[in-house]
């Protein structure tokens, strides 16, 4: 599933050890965001501070594609029989698509990429 995301939010996090950084980092997400019913479908990335002991949450709202995909498809049928009643929608002409087949070829080679640089390491055995 491919997922759309953009940054509303970020905080640093200092201390005097980037384990404590991180934790304080953790709790906070875990009481402000995690914590909340109406903050769901919410990414974070932390971010650590290569000259000081500083870790950064970075916050992003996420849209699963296949949802949106599915609304512009409704959308576009329900538009289409209220201008041409006699016209079945022409689905197979759509520019959508042909946006969709590019992004999932793009984020396919780019995951194959990092499963790849993970396995290398050591640091993940494909199931």
């Amino acid at each position: 599933m491919m997922k759309y995301s953009e940054e509303f939010a970020k905080k640093k996090f200092t201390a005097d050890s980037m384990k404590e950084a991180y934790l304080k980092a953790c709790k906070w997400y875990a009481s402000n965001v995690l914590a909340k019913d109406e903050m769901h479908e919410v990414q974070v990335v932390f971010e650590k501070d290569k000259h000081s002991p500083t870790v950064t949450i970075h916050l992003s709202v996420i849209l699963k594609e296949k949802e949106v995909l599915e609304q512009h498809c409704h959308c576009c049928k329900e538009m289409h029989h209220s201008f041409f009643i006699n016209e079945d929608t022409a689905c197979n002409r759509c520019s959508v698509m042909g946006y969709q087949r590019r992004m999932e070829q793009k984020i396919k080679i780019k995951k194959t990429y990092y499963k790849e640089l993970l396995s290398k390491q050591g640091l993940f055995k494909e199931e």
